[in-house]
């Protein structure tokens, strides 16, 4: 019995290790909505760009730009900010961007929110 007793001790701390000492986690799961939205200082040309260029510019530049609206220069953007703002916010009275799409990611409307309400700095 006393033997029993003695492998007992030893084996059942090892496999007690062995099952809770290792798991396969991914660091994606472990953080899910753990991301920082940095809205500090956003810019036009640091922030605002890309955004735009991903999901605006296909439509809102050249020479058909999409209801007159181009999101492919600063100076547009500025001109028609009222209107950009209540598009991609899906704002009573305005058409929501993007056209046929989901809205945009949480993080890029805090971005541009926050670009308008720092008086949208280039």
């Amino acid at each position: 019995m006393k033997k029993l007793y003695g492998i007992l001790t030893i084996v059942l701390p090892l496999i007690t290790i062995a099952f809770t000492g290792c798991y396969y986690d991914n660091e994606e799961d472990l953080y899910v909505g753990s991301t920082t939205c940095d809205t500090t200082s956003v810019t036009y040309t640091q922030d605002i760009v890309p955004i735009f260029a991903a999901n605006c510019n296909s439509c809102h530049s050249g020479s058909g730009a999409s209801g007159g609206i181009f999101t492919d220069n600063y100076e547009s953007v500025v001109q028609n900010i009222v209107r950009i703002h209540g598009a991609v916010n899906h704002l009573d009275g305005f058409r929501g961007m993007p056209d046929q799409s989901s809205p945009l990611p949480d993080c890029e409307l805090s971005k541009i929110n926050a670009w308008i309400n720092q008086q949208t700095p280039q």
